[in-house]
């Protein structure tokens, strides 16, 4: 398990975004802290990397409302008013507070609530990559809630309406989520923030004197494009306690000289080192940035002074583009180009690859090179059966195993032994982006790997449902994959979906690479009997095409199989269109998918967006032991009644 993780940030917007693939959730006011569980014991650590646990003795419990040896949760421990409405100003006490027998009382008089809004890690697996909406249905799931511990609610989509209900509660505001997000390191456009509330941390640059005891206002700045910025004072929201004992706190910090870059003119003004970060409410900002109307709230010790820049909301994204130009441009029938230390001559490059569209070759080596850093994870160590178009899609294609002597020496080649030759094959296998675009100019449309690796290919790392529409709606498929998906829930397995670039589905199931084919076959083939036996109408079993009944969905588990290959995550497919075999999240596989919708001219630009969904299939090592227990309760005949005498 990491030992520390840093928290991903989200980018201040003023309007909610749009669509089905955003999550909403109620911006918790609180103070954000990753939780570390290991062998029941919880580790907070703050946003600036210290521990802050001692400061919340009564989250204590919350191991053992975990159904998990070790876990990272990400979550905002917030204290809620009479109202059950998170304040920041109530928890503030809590934050620096170093006296054990105050933190007793606080935690008797007022406690705090740790609300989980993500899941990081869990028992070995670093869930970083997996799709946000995965991650949040896996923390559902081992969270038993219970007063100080609750998992953080969210809405797929409607992002306005939650935005009017939290307004009218008094909410700070909302969080927008991307379904799909991996999780971030940094500030993200993945995740964004809808302020009903304008609230910030500044920096207390200096104090001013007037007619009150100890000082009038705290002088407040923050990170600029120039440096440190004056953004106004605040002189309303204090006590005589809190003016006290700020007072005292910056006696020491004192300095002559202005911390801002630029001259600030302000009277009476006794200025201080900018290490001290106050939480400011405040009504808007004026046209000359300063706040207006700001209201002190409290200190904050959970954040790094470093961190506290001026927040403005992003102008609007742009579209996305994968690459600021093509590898290859419209103007060369030829061309050249130096990949990977490796001088690669394409050729042909006008040849129409798409006839009813005018793709070309040109457009199918773009692709690759676009969509090199995605694909290659999935085709390393994976022998290549070549199906090649020389003429495009209309034109006859052939199959190549063996690869020839003429190939280049520098591509990597596996040689397997073949039972039906009575000979080993040389596979070649594409490592690297001048590997995968010297494939694309031969005319390899598509990319087939082998669902083993070399090293260990009598087992296989995933195993295939393949779900093929036998003369249906596109409809029916998406159905199946959902009881597919229904299916696995008990057993504790996951499984991903992708487009095929044709008419079906599939769904990779990844496991270790210690069972062998005839295993994972039989155990997908299990899984068939489930799903049929729910919902028998929707599905045609036979083997043989001619026998299949038209109208449903054929569950084909066949293709687990030893030397067989399957069309790669990210390959484009040799039919009308361009359509391009897509990694799906399961909140996509719904009512109106067409796997037409993905294509060479946007499908780039898609995963540039939402990153490498299918990163899970390579990582996510499950085993088949303890669901193959589950399956067989499920399997298992009902007990017949017994007879009346």
């Amino acid at each position: 398990m990491p030992a520390s993780v840093a928290p991903m940030k989200s980018t201040l917007v003023t309007q909610a975004p749009t669509g089905e693939d955003w999550l909403f959730e109620i911006k918790w006011d609180g103070v954000r802290a990753l939780g570390f569980l290991d062998d029941q014991r919880l580790r907070l650590i703050s946003r600036n990397g210290r521990s802050c646990e001692r400061q919340y003795p009564e989250l204590g419990v919350v191991p053992h409302f975990m159904a998990a040896r070790q876990a990272i949760l990400d979550s905002e421990i917030v204290t809620l008013d009479e109202k059950g409405i998170s304040r920041f100003e109530l928890i503030q006490p809590r934050i620096a507070n170093s006296d054990a027998g105050a933190i007793a009382r606080l935690a008797r008089s007022r406690p705090v609530v740790m609300y989980a809004f993500d899941l990081l890690y869990l028992d070995g697996w670093d869930l970083r990559q997996v799709a946000l909406i995965e991650r949040k249905r896996l923390l559902e799931q081992i969270l038993r809630p219970c007063p100080v511990l609750r998992y953080s609610e969210h809405v797929a989509g409607g992002g306005q309406a939650l935005l009017e209900a939290a307004r009218e509660a008094g909410l700070e505001g909302v969080l927008a989520k991307r379904a799909a997000s991996g999780y971030e390191p940094r500030r993200s456009r993945e995740w964004l923030k809808i302020k009903i509330v304008q609230q910030q941390e500044f920096l207390v640059c200096g104090f001013t004197e007037g007619e009150r005891e100890y000082f009038s206002a705290l002088v407040l700045g923050a990170g600029d494009q120039g440096g440190l910025a004056w953004v106004g004072n605040v002189g309303t929201g204090f006590d005589q306690k809190s003016l006290r004992e700020l007072f005292e706190r910056l006696q020491p910090l004192e300095q002559p000289r202005s911390p801002f870059a630029q001259k600030t003119p302000i009277p009476r003004v006794r200025w201080v080192r900018p290490e001290l970060v106050a939480m400011i409410k405040f009504a808007n900002w004026t046209q000359d940035g300063r706040l207006r109307a700001p209201v002190y709230l409290g200190l904050r010790s959970d954040v790094d002074p470093r961190d506290v820049v001026r927040e403005l909301p992003a102008a609007p994204q742009a579209p996305v583009s994968p690459a600021e130009e093509p590898l290859l441009t419209a103007a060369e029938e030829e061309a050249v180009r130096e990949i990977d230390g490796r001088k690669l001559k394409f050729t042909n490059l006008n040849k129409i690859f798409y006839p009813a569209e005018g793709y070309t070759k040109r457009d199918l080596v773009n692709h690759y090179d676009a969509v090199a850093e995605l694909i290659l994870p999935h085709l390393k160590d994976r022998p290549l059966s070549l199906k090649r178009y020389p003429n495009g899609i209309e034109g006859k294609f052939f199959f190549q195993k063996n690869a020839p002597a003429s190939f280049p020496s520098w591509l990597r080649f596996e040689s397997v032994y073949s039972e039906h030759n009575q000979a080993p094959i040389r596979f070649v296998l594409a490592e690297d982006r001048a590997s995968l675009l010297y494939l694309a100019n031969l005319g390899c449309i598509d990319q087939n790997p082998w669902m083993s690796r070399v090293g260990s290919l009598e087992n296989p790392d995933f195993m295939l449902i393949d779900l093929d529409p036998q003369e249906c709606s596109f409809e029916k498929v998406v159905e199946a994959a959902q009881l597919v998906r229904r299916a696995l829930d008990p057993l504790g397995l996951e499984g991903y979906p992708k487009t095929t670039g044709g008419d079906g589905l599939h769904v990779y199931i990844p496991v270790a690479p210690e069972y062998t084919y005839e295993q994972t076959k039989t155990f997908a083939e299990l899984i068939a009997r489930i799903v049929i036996a729910e919902k028998p109408d929707l599905f045609t079993t036979p083997r043989a095409l001619e026998k299949r009944q038209k109208g449903r969905v054929y569950f084909d588990y066949l293709q687990n199989g030893y030397g067989k290959t399957i069309a790669a995550p990210y390959v484009l497919r040799a039919y009308p269109g361009a359509p391009v075999a897509t990694p799906l999240d399961w909140g996509e596989v719904a009512r109106g998918l067409d796997p037409r919708q993905f294509h060479i001219r946007n499908a780039p630009q898609r995963f540039a967006r939402v990153g490498d969904l299918f990163a899970p299939v390579l990582a996510n090592r499950q085993r088949l032991e303890k669901p193959l227990e589950k399956m067989q309760s499920l399997l298992k005949p009902p007990a017949h009644p017994p007879k009346r005498r």
